[in-house]
């Protein structure tokens, strides 16, 4: 088989089916050639970077459809590589018919993201870019792509290289004072060192920590309401949508199973789910539907467990305050982090039943909410979205935030590293041990960026791409 970086390449750039335009890409030494060969011209006669108007044919010479065309040379271009555009018009045929001439002439189809491999593979782009542009195409809100954008102009790929900058000085003086332990203190000091390493062992563990937004930004999240029938489920699940999505009637089993409906906030792509009212029911659909919304609500990232006011002051008083069986099995440690507790209806107390509320619920707070006031609805909002996204305030979208588990990994283990050299120092440890430490987080940030990066992983990244990018 030709080597990756000596053959030349191809794939349609366009999404499938009806549009005005459509685009084929080829990338490779024989850009040119491909080029020429499927529009009638040497390849020496493409300007560099410049629209040409030609018709596009195939070996025997059939008339295929009038296209514009573009050869980019290396190392001028998105791969480094010679890249050859043909825009044609669109059509999941006309594109088949150009794609199928363009493989003719002497290129192979493309493997998924091989296009911002050869990228990556260049010095193009670092690995964090690389992840960036799959973001920006799979983004779900103005959010999510800005931080995407961000991230592809280089916020945190150069974010992390400056990082790893410090660290290699660190590792560097260390390594000297090894080199030369007699005047060892003259180039640092242990508690230079110690402080050096604590400072970048935070910094990245902080950085680290932005990925529960950056997933949150990049997948979404889902919010399931759980409780007892008439709890006011749909009251508040059609307030948080701020429209009447699920129905609501004063009788009881309304909600069969569950309904779903998604909504943004913050830039957070949210589903929000409504699940059945909780009782002993009879009917078998009523039964089913209440399964459906157990096990709906058990994939859920967060279970919104409602109870309304009166129930609520009844079983303070009777000391019975429950977890619903929706969210799980009860009384693990998992449940009640996916747990959130509100207590709803509150407009329907007198002032002498508000008075009994007080903050007991499992040893939680509860929110107080009112459908029909608006009472308490932006808060719980804002709690869901601190529960799932963090602390990270909403205008955080300079691109310093974590959106895939490979960079939070590689921080994590970066983080680790230099907190354990920074409490080596303390702990009297060999010099000799905590260049190993320093020189093992400095590793982890080149990781992140890609370098000393393995192929298995290149493999694995780059195959989640779509063909043609």
């Amino acid at each position: 088989m030709i080597p990756r970086d000596r053959d030349t390449i191809a794939a349609i750039a366009t999404p499938a089916g009806a549009g005005g335009v459509g685009v084929v890409r080829v990338s490779g030494p024989d850009a040119g050639q491909v080029l020429g060969a499927v529009l009638g011209r040497a390849a020496e006669g493409f300007p560099d970077r410049q629209l040409v108007y030609g018709a596009a044919r195939d070996q025997a010479g059939q008339r295929l459809d009038d296209v514009l065309a573009v050869l980019m040379r290396a190392p001028r271009s998105f791969t480094g590589e010679d890249v050859a555009e043909i825009h044609g018009h669109g059509g999941t045929l006309n594109m088949s018919r150009l794609l199928r001439a363009v493989l003719a002439a002497g290129a192979r189809p493309a493997e998924a993201g091989e296009f911002t491999r050869r990228a990556f593979e260049h010095g193009k782009i670092d690995l964090v870019r690389a992840e960036a542009i799959a973001d920006v195409i799979e983004a779900g809100s103005e959010r999510a792509w800005r931080l995407a954008q961000a991230q592809l102009a280089g916020g945190l790929g150069d974010h992390v290289s400056a990082l790893r900058e410090r660290a290699t000085a660190l590792l560097a003086e260390v390594e000297a004072c090894i080199d030369f332990p007699e005047e060892g203190e003259a180039y640092l000091s242990a508690a230079e060192i110690s402080a050096r390493a604590a400072t970048l062992s935070a910094e990245i563990e902080q950085l680290a920590a932005s990925f529960q937004l950056g997933r949150a930004l990049r997948e979404g999240i889902e919010v399931a309401f759980v409780g007892p029938v008439n709890a006011g489920k749909s009251s508040i699940f059609n307030a948080l949508a701020e429209r009447e999505r699920a129905i609501v009637d004063p009788a009881p089993g309304t909600t069969r199973d569950f309904v779903e409906l998604a909504v943004v906030w913050d830039g957070v792509p949210v589903t929000l789910i409504d699940t059945a009212g909780e009782r002993a029911a009879d009917d078998s659909a009523e039964q089913r539907g209440i399964a459906m919304g157990r096990e709906r609500a058990r994939e859920a990232d967060l279970c919104v467990q409602v109870r309304s006011a009166e129930e609520y002051l009844r079983e303070r008083g009777s000391g019975e305050l429950g977890t619903s069986t929706a969210a799980g099995e009860q009384g693990t440690d998992a449940d009640a982090a996916r747990l959130l507790p509100i207590v709803s209806k509150i407009d329907l107390l007198d002032e002498n039943q508000r008075a009994k509320l007080d903050d007991r619920w499992r040893g939680s707070a509860p929110m107080y909410t009112s459908a029909k006031t608006g009472a308490g609805i932006n808060a719980l909002r804002q709690a869901i979205l601190a529960r799932l996204c963090g602390a990270r305030p909403a205008e955080a979208d300079d691109g310093l935030v974590v959106t895939s588990e490979r960079q939070r990994l590689l921080l994590t283990n970066a983080a680790a590293a230099f907190a354990r050299a920074s409490a080596g120092v303390d702990s009297a440890v060999e010099t000799e041990i905590l260049a190993i430490e320093l020189r093992e987080g400095a590793a982890r940030l080149a990781e992140t960026v890609g370098e000393e990066v393995g192929e298995e992983v290149l493999d694995d990244l780059f195959s989640r791409f779509c063909i043609g990018k």
